[in-house]
């Protein structure tokens, strides 16, 4: 059976400010993607350029949801303390509403943010169970940036995408426990195609996207 489902970044966070950024460590709450597995979420925000208090990351999944209300670069980057290879989160112009995902190794973290306008930005790490994880064929949808999962997938698969934006259109698939992700497409602007993918785990779907877009996943 086919589920479709329109995905939105929801990153309604109310805190009060402790300098130029704040954050909580949070108990778990409901994604729009339903899932219930994040068991702590790291949440900042702000105004303008801010570089966050340090906080820990387990090895594995990664998912950042984050808004922008200005009109000029907003530049999210996830630094690790130990001097290893940073992950750029974030790279656009103007208002945002979306979220980004990577593969993290255990370690302290923080966020360096360059933002014209009010922001705010939670980070979370996934930790479902095998029972959690959803069968394919899935049909996913959106306007802008997303994530969603977990689900099963089981060895060879093919996905068909499109893409009614002007920018990036990237879509990898992030292994619960793996090293690398898996890159199902890499495209720019309008688009509409196929390929396959191969994964036998568990994985999350992040989509970079500049317009909307549809994926579908069996």
């Amino acid at each position: 059976m086919r589920r479709r489902r329109y995905l939105t970044a929801s990153t309604a966070v109310t805190v009060s400010i402790l300098g130029p950024s704040s954050v909580i460590t949070a108990s778990s709450q409901e994604r729009d993607t339903e899932l219930e597995a994040i068991s702590e979420s790291h949440r900042f925000d702000g105004t303008g350029a801010t570089v966050t208090d340090e906080f820990d990351l387990e090895t594995g999944v990664t998912i950042a949801e984050a808004t922008h209300d200005g009109e000029s670069n907003f530049v999210v980057e996830l630094i690790p303390t130990d001097d290893s290879r940073s992950q750029l989160l974030v790279n656009t112009i103007g208002a945002y509403d979306g979220a980004a995902g990577v593969l993290t190794d255990t370690g302290r973290y923080l966020v360096d943010i360059d933002a014209d306008g009010a922001w705010a930005l939670e980070v979370g790490q996934p930790d479902p169970e095998e029972d959690d994880a959803e069968s394919l064929p899935v049909e996913l949808e959106g306007d802008s940036a997303a994530w969603d999962g977990p689900f099963q997938f089981e060895g060879l698969g093919q996905a068909h995408g499109t893409h009614e934006g002007q920018g990036n259109f990237i879509v990898e698939i992030l292994p619960h426990g793996g090293r690398f992700p898996g890159l199902v497409f890499n495209e720019l602007d309008q688009f509409d195609g196929e390929t396959t993918f191969n994964l036998d785990s568990i994985g999350f779907v992040t989509v970079e996207a500049a317009g909307p877009w549809s994926l579908t996943l069996e």
